[in-house]
């Protein structure tokens, strides 16, 4: 009997240190798991701003990308020193190119192109000669850019179609000008020249009295 009653006490006063050490510990053991997962939030913390960082980094690289500026290509050809296809950054104007190509002859006409415009990626502007522009003024296949933006303007303020500048697309404004009779018009100006009266336009393939005396009052010259 006295055997059993010193093991129960035994195991009692066992119990009650276990119970102590855990008591006395507990906040330690609790501080080293909140410590981990702290560590595990401020990695992932980490992880997501180098991500943001890195982000970052790709759209202004992009950005530069995009504002610098792209290069045109054009082909200068005619009265000037060197002939030859030439590349100009984007919103060049027609002046720089020519000044790449060494600059205008002695005999070009310096009134044939507006040199203060831009030029476009892919196009052929040919500088003419003095003789050039003068013969085409003369056959009426040729206007500087002031006497061609003053025809239009003029046009435009009378509501009518000038059948010797007007674009296909203007020509098919006109009722009666299909896509067709539209081309065949362009064509009978380039092979002929300008028109010397709206009558004139009856000389172009598949436009007779009939069809003429419908669009007489629309068209001018």
């Amino acid at each position: 009997m006295m055997k059993n009653y010193q093991n129960k006490k035994s195991k009692k006063y066992l119990c009650a240190v276990c119970v102590f050490i855990f008591v006395l510990f507990e906040p330690v053991l609790l501080c080293g798991c909140a410590s981990a997962r702290d560590e595990v939030t401020l990695e992932l913390g980490v992880q997501e701003s180098t991500v943001d960082e890195k982000m970052t980094q790709v759209s202004e690289i992009d950005a530069e990308i995009e504002s610098v500026p792209q290069q045109v290509y054009i082909y200068l050809c005619g009265a000037v020193a060197l002939p030859g296809v030439y590349s100009l950054r984007e919103g060049s104007r027609l002046y720089e190119a020519v000044e790449l190509a060494g600059g205008l002859t002695g005999d070009a006409d310096e009134n044939c192109l507006n040199m203060a415009r831009q030029i476009v990626d892919g196009e052929q502007v040919r500088i003419l000669t003095l003789d050039e522009a003068a013969a085409l003024r003369e056959m009426g296949a040729y206007q500087y850019p002031a006497e061609a933006n003053a025809s239009s303007e003029s046009s435009q303020r009378s509501g009518l179609v000038n059948i010797n500048t007007a674009t296909a697309e203007e020509l098919t404004s006109v009722s009666g000008i299909g896509a067709s009779r539209a081309q065949a018009i362009i064509d009978y100006r380039e092979q002929n020249g300008r028109f010397g009266s709206i009558e004139d336009i009856k000389n172009v393939d598949g436009i007779k009295d009939g069809l003429f005396s419908k669009i007489k009052d629309k068209i001018t010259i």
